[in-house]
């Protein structure tokens, strides 16, 4: 660990289910079931945030502002020039944390929920999670924590199929405002009420799942996580009211509606506590479905 540095963990996309994020190109899976479903996923495959070590010498006295871009050294830049991330929060670590450098999971629970709240304060939209926008944050190592240390930093980023950021021009604060969040948003490859792990690929590629705008707050990570038979009624209303309107009708047969939630209570805590609703086609689709009313799947 390198001393005086950041600690950096990404937030990972798509609550609950999903494995990792982005559009890598891949196989299609087999076309959505008939039956509105979700998996069921009790053995916990939650996209855990891995932590990633800054190799720079980042202290308190030299923390970015709020709005500030920051390149992949975590340097400030200006925004126009290529950068990886953009701070939506800097603030302090909740008390009761331990004088020695807790363990990831400790860290993720106690920095994630915040940095959360701040992503989709900053993009303007709490649809973030059905896009690859994503928060990512930073807080002392182990030499500047056990000096007493407490800070954290969130950042906005957009990430790759690894979860990694890439490098971006241009400000990302109320990019998902309007119609900004079609440049965004999600599709998959696999299908998302079949695959455990969604696999994704670009919107106007051959695509399965397509996550809808319209994500759904369950609670707060500080709330105790319901129950999953009070998730899937919720759902099943809420992503058939969603579906519906974002294809324009309520009369096809060859596109369902699918959802991912959160599915262990760890996830739960570290602030993976939204639900995402999905469109899904009976076939591979080359455009999105938005708005298709009653025409034919495009090709």
């Amino acid at each position: 660990m390198v001393r005086g540095g950041w600690l950096a963990v990404i937030v990972l996309a798509s609550v609950g289910m999903v494995g990792a994020c982005g559009r890598p190109a891949t196989d299609l899976s087999q076309p959505a079931s008939a039956t509105p479903s979700s998996p069921d996923n009790a053995g916990g495959a939650a996209p855990l945030p891995m932590p990633r070590v800054d190799s720079g010498g980042v202290s308190r006295d030299a923390l970015p502002a709020v709005g500030a871009c920051i390149d992949a050294a975590h340097k400030t830049v200006t925004c126009v020039d290529p950068h990886q991330g953009e701070v939506t929060l800097i603030g302090d670590l909740p008390d009761g944390l331990p004088s020695s450098p807790p363990d990831d999971t400790t860290m993720t629970k106690a920095a994630l929920p915040p940095c959360r709240d701040a992503l989709a304060e900053y993009l303007g939209s709490h649809d973030a999670d059905a896009t690859d926008l994503q928060a990512w944050a930073f807080w002392p190592q182990a030499e500047a924590w056990t000096q007493g240390e407490r800070w954290l930093v969130c950042a906005a980023t957009q990430i790759d199929s690894a979860g990694n950021p890439i490098t971006i021009t241009g400000s990302l604060k109320h990019v998902l405002t309007g119609a900004g969040f079609a440049r965004y948003q999600t599709c998959t490859v696999s299908s998302p009420s079949q695959s455990q792990t969604l696999k994704f690929g670009p919107c106007d590629k051959p695509h399965l799942g397509e996550a809808m705008p319209g994500v759904q707050a369950l609670g707060r990570s500080t709330d105790p996580m319901p129950a999953a038979d009070t998730i899937n009624e919720v759902a099943r209303t809420r992503c058939s009211q969603e579906l519906t309107s974002y294809l324009g009708t309520d009369s096809r047969s060859d596109i369902t509606y699918t959802w991912r939630a959160p599915d262990t209570r760890q996830a739960w805590s570290q602030g993976y506590t939204n639900l995402i609703c999905y469109a899904e086609a009976a076939r591979p689709v080359g455009a999105r479905l938005q708005n298709i009313g009653n025409r034919p799947l495009p090709a």
